[in-house]
């Protein structure tokens, strides 16, 4: 049968088909019956919960998303419909269950493994929007029930305790910090010794050479690993370069957003010259106070409405004549503060892009020597002759050599600049060229000197790290280069004790003959670091103590973004609506929010029989509530 109209008519006037319709009974049920779910008993009182639970949400200002969650949670848990009847939970309980049960368990089984194994441990600070000064402890170990190396949250306490008014007093100097934070481990006679690094921001009161958490800790545990977080270093290497361009850059990117952001009308009109020039219609970002490498995306989106926005604003000076208009027509106008604008726009995603990297979970700290010297090569290479920067060592090279500076038409500042300027004339331009060369080239300097500051180069555990990469692990000639871990194994004397010979010994026979595993290891179908020493470990074969050793050394710290996660978190739990949840229920919810995550979701969370026993036990489950 051909799906054509003609036949389908024919097919109708046929005497097989006439019959068959005269004597059938049933007629043919319609399309949209089948689109119709079958009405049951019980299709009201689901309606009504339906209705109900969506009411429940709008009432208390819950996220909608929440019932992507809760609808598979109640089917779990309501299974049996005795459970909803005899159910009993209200505020004050609930606040107890997430702060003694499921929180103290989880704190409980962190601190056993804590006991156990090596650690490395990250510390910051912040003030929440209820005006109370907290410290964040975060963990960073190998954790063998995950099998891989995890950042997992300890303790939130506060700075400044009412109860010890002589402390408060003092202020949240480094010794106060340090007593506070070697309280929390203390109180769960986790020992000393298993601290093997130490992170936090570059602060002075966190890393200072004297009187500051960092130096405490070097004293308490000789030999401790301290790193300050290269996330920061290298925001604040951006945000000091930055100090050489002209400040009218950032002026400017301000005096836009302001002009919109309170606006409707303005919005409206500037959509209408963003469609006349088929550019999408996107908002104007708002520029951060944290300066230039939070602003890459305001650059960014400045650029992409630049046309939108200088016929806007020639259309609103003209007819309205307003004096903030007039400046930003102005520097719309002016090649040179775009130029500024697309240099930026190239050199910032270099520091945002290793910013972004080393934020993240995995272990990635095998490679930060490597990230670090492609960023500050490549720097160079920008405003120095090659030949100088190729056959000298990253750090003996000096980045204010002026003899061996690029002239001003060599140097790179990114193709957008170069196809801005080509637009110029440069006899017309000379003076404003000039200035313009020699502010880049200032940025270039001073983001070179300030990476050399932050970072040394011939770091005696960093730039060693990248021996312990599944590559450099199995490669036989990489043992060209490294055929003994010796040197790596005795700059970390509190994971390989110096006096320990024949466990030392053991580790270097063990990675001379480790790629003989290479074969059976497939280490291409290895994503990360901890994962592929989690599978020698695994190997069955006698790598035992190389392992351990490689899985310790992997979970030194490089950067503080766990800690800055936590603060986030507190900033969802305590808002302006909420700013009355004390320190430890927040610290609580927290613990409990950690716990759950190590089970994907709510849905597949099971309690233990720890915390059913903590439920259980009234004395236990009220114990300090507010």
């Amino acid at each position: 049968m051909v799906a054509e109209l003609t036949v389908i008519k024919n097919h109708a006037k046929g005497k097989k088909h006439k019959s068959f319709f005269e004597t059938a009974t049933v007629n043919q049920p319609s399309v949209s019956s089948f689109l119709q779910k079958k009405q049951s008993k019980s299709s009201d009182s689901v309606s009504v919960a339906e209705i109900k639970l969506s009411a429940f949400l709008v009432e208390h200002n819950i996220a909608f998303n929440v019932m992507d969650h809760l609808t598979d949670l109640l089917k779990d848990i309501l299974s049996d419909p005795n459970t909803a009847k005899e159910l009993q939970l209200k505020r004050t309980k609930a606040t107890a269950i997430v702060k003694n049960v499921i929180g103290s368990s989880f704190k409980e089984e962190l601190a056993q493994n804590l006991k156990d194994t090596k650690f490395s441990v990250l510390c910051d600070e912040s003030t929440d929007v209820g005006s109370i000064k907290s410290s964040c402890v975060v963990v960073r170990f190998y954790d063998k029930d995950a099998g891989a190396v995890k950042c997992k949250f300890w303790e939130l306490y506060d700075v400044y305790n009412s109860k010890d008014p002589e402390n408060t007093k003092e202020g949240a100097t480094g010794k106060n910090l340090f007593e506070g934070l070697m309280k929390t481990f203390n109180q769960y006679d986790i020992p000393a010794i298993n601290m093997i690094g130490f992170g936090s921001d570059g602060c002075n009161v966190m890393m200072g050479a004297h009187n500051s958490v960092a130096s405490r800790f070097r004293e308490q545990c000789p030999g401790i690993f301290v790193m300050k977080c290269v996330c920061h270093s290298a925001h604040l290497c951006a945000s000091e370069a930055c100090k050489a361009l002209p400040r009218r850059c950032e002026d400017l990117a301000r005096e836009i957003f302001n002009h919109f952001k309170c606006s409707s009308k303005r919005q409206s009109e500037l959509v209408q010259f963003q469609e006349f020039l088929n550019l999408k219609p996107h908002k104007i970002l708002h520029p951060s106070q944290t300066r230039w490498l939070s602003l890459v995306a305001v650059v960014i989106r400045l650029l992409e409405q630049w046309e939108a926005l200088k016929m806007y604003f020639t259309d609103i000076w003209f007819s309205e004549k307003v004096v903030s208009a007039e400046l930003i027509f102005h520097d719309l106008h002016n090649p040179f503060i775009k130029s500024y604008y697309l240099f930026l726009e190239w050199i910032l995603p270099k520091f945002t892009s290793f910013n972004t990297y080393f934020q993240s979970d995995k272990t990635v700290i095998t490679v930060l020597h490597e990230k670090l010297c492609m960023l500050y090569r490549e720097l160079l290479l920008s405003f120095m002759e090659r030949e100088y920067i190729i056959k000298t060592d990253l750090e003996t090279v000096d980045p204010f050599r002026q003899d061996k500076y690029l002239r001003d038409s060599e140097l790179y500042l990114g193709l957008g600049v170069r196809k801005e300027l080509d637009k110029l004339n440069p006899n017309e331009n000379k003076s404003n060229l000039n200035e313009f060369y020699k502010r880049c080239r200032d940025f270039l300097v001073i983001a070179c000197a300030e990476i050399k500051k932050r970072y040394d180069f011939k770091d005696s555990v960093i730039s060693k790290l990248c021996c312990l990469t599944p590559e450099n692990a199995v490669s036989n000639s990489f043992r060209k280069s490294t055929p003994s871990l010796y040197s790596l194994i005795v700059e970390l004397p509190l994971i390989v004790s110096p006096d320990n010979c024949s466990l030392i010994q053991k580790i270097d026979d063990q990675w001379r003959m480790l790629p003989a595993l290479k074969d059976r290891l497939h280490i291409d179908d290895i994503l990360s670091v901890d994962k592929f020493w989690v599978k020698v470990l695994q190997s069955g074969d006698n790598f035992l103590e190389l392992a351990n050793f490689a899985l310790c050394a992997v979970s030194l710290p490089h950067s503080n973004a766990e800690c800055e996660r936590v603060f986030s978190k507190i900033n969802l739990f305590k808002t302006k609506t909420r700013n009355s949840l004390n320190t430890q229920t927040v610290n609580g919810a927290l613990l409990a929010s950690e716990c759950i995550k190590s089970q994907e979701s709510c849905v597949m969370f099971t309690p233990s029989k720890d915390m059913l026993r903590r439920l259980k036990n009234s004395s236990q489950l009220y114990d300090n509530v507010a």
